[in-house]
Formats: structure tokens, sequence, C-alpha cells
């Protein structure tokens, strides 16, 4: 079986808590290797992080959603790089 990797997926979301283990899982035995998961704003971090020290396949990226890009975007990404030192 070929390994794959998924390069975007947000299972961090609270609305995939239900079955998240099983999807990891499924996901894995289907010959996923790694799954990349993008950072969306400053309050899915935490997630995101926790989910990536949780399980080895899942892999964080940081950065700020096109669609969460407010007023705010220099000070939100300035908070997101010091995150990354």
């Amino acid at each position: 079986m070929p390994e794959l990797i998924d390069t975007h997926t947000h299972i961090y979301l609270p609305e995939f808590d239900s079955d998240l283990d099983d999807m990891i899982q499924r996901a894995l035995q289907s010959g996923v290797s790694h799954m990349m998961m993008p950072n969306i704003d400053l309050e899915s971090v935490d997630a995101m992080m926790a989910l990536a020290k949780k399980n080895r396949a899942c892999k964080p990226m940081m950065g700020l959603h096109p669609c969460s890009v407010k007023n705010d975007a220099d000070d939100v990404m300035l908070k997101i790089h010091q995150l990354l030192l």
C-alpha cells in the first residue's frame, strides 16, 4: 500500500471529538502516515498542539487562515511567530 499524507486537516476542532481516535486509526490503517494540521487562528493553537503531542502522525502547521484575517492581523501574526520561538 502506498504511503499517503493528508496535507490539510482540521481534526483538532471540537466537531471531531466524538470519534477522533477512531478516525485517526482508520486513516492510519488506510495508509495515511501523516496528517498536516494547519492552524486557523490563535484560539485553535492549544487544541492543535495537544493533538500533535498526543499523536505523532498529526503534524501542526502555524499560521493564520485567510478567513480569520481581521484588522489585528499584524498583532496576531506576531503572537503566532512568538509561539514558534
